[in-house]
């Protein structure tokens, strides 16, 4: 990865997903031109895990609720869970 296109905010989109029912977890697996990833939480926290299944007790990453963190690609998809009911995320792939 480029890290040019890593820092780059016109990087073409290449997906945006959007949920506002991960109770039951979201899972995304990634464009094959995907190089990075930006995810924000919405109303509540959300944990993230690479290529795996998420809980609140295994998880890679902690989104805290208003932030909005951006990851390299570390796997070929992520399960989104949220920390309470309510919670959103919103992924958009770069």
């Amino acid at each position: 990865m480029s890290d040019q296109h890593f820092t780059n905010p016109e990087a073409p989109t290449l997906a945006a997903t959007y949920d506002a029912t991960i109770s039951a977890s979201t899972a995304v697996t990634f464009n094959s031109g995907t190089t990075y990833i930006v995810v924000s939480a919405i109303d509540k926290g959300v944990f993230m895990k690479w290529g795996g299944t998420v809980s609140s007790s295994d998880f890679d990453e902690f989104i805290a609720v208003g932030e909005t963190r951006i990851f390299a690609i570390q796997a070929t998809s992520a399960e989104f869970i949220q920390e309470a009911a309510t919670g959103k995320v919103v992924v958009i792939e770069k």
